[in-house]
């Protein structure tokens, strides 16, 4: 690994851990929720506008993961370049249904899906990508990072819509983390080794011989 390499990877947290109680309190959970449109859904005016808000923000970070995929998909250099290549893909197109639910979801409640890339440069809470990078490591280690961030954001969301009633916005968030966090799993994978498992496995087993 670079010394490049490792700054970047010295300057960031797991999403998980970097946000606090501060943080989730400072980081928006929606974004503008634009024209609304009269509708006969059950839930009351101000569950819709937050949920609107709520997946107008889901929609711009999955559309900001989704082109960042798909650079990675045609950036890719090096060794491992054939199967990052195909990996790459297939995550675009496991991103790519949830994009039209989400926002079809947010029409529905009688909202204005925000999708145009203005709106989504505007919007995202997801790191951009690095430019610069293109051999398979950097990629995957950027794109891990801002999909645990995209992760961490969307089980606050979840629970922001569950607790205002609105369980089908819930259910379908629900659906994106799932992929979400399955695709995070993929790329942590590239940068696990075996040693590092067995070396946490070991620590722990000793840990627990201390206290017997």
């Amino acid at each position: 690994m670079s010394q490049s390499q490792q700054s970047v990877q010295q300057q960031r947290q797991p999403a998980t851990e970097s946000q606090g109680s501060t943080g989730q309190q400072s980081e928006s959970l929606t974004a503008p929720v634009g024209t609304q449109y009269p509708t006969r859904s059950y839930l009351p005016e101000s569950v819709r506008s937050t949920s609107i808000g709520v997946l107008n923000q889901c929609l711009a970070d999955l559309s900001a993961v989704h082109m960042q995929l798909k650079h990675a998909h045609w950036n890719v250099k090096g060794i491992e370049f054939y199967q990052l290549h195909e990996l790459f893909e297939d995550l675009v197109d496991d991103f790519e249904p949830h994009i039209d639910a989400v926002a079809e979801r947010a029409s529905a409640l009688g909202g204005q899906p925000m999708g145009t890339a203005a709106a989504v440069a505007q919007q995202s809470s997801v790191p951009r990508l690095s430019h610069t990078a293109a051999d398979g490591q950097s990629l995957v280690d950027e794109l891990a990072y801002n999909i645990s961030v995209l992760d961490a954001t969307l089980y606050r969301q979840i629970e922001l819509a569950s607790q205002q009633g609105d369980l089908d916005t819930a259910d379908l968030l629900n659906e994106v983390s799932r992929d979400v966090s399955k695709a995070l799993w993929f790329l942590e994978a590239h940068l696990q080794s075996p040693q590092q498992g067995t070396g946490a496995a070991s620590a722990q087993q000793g840990a627990v011989g201390t206290q017997q």
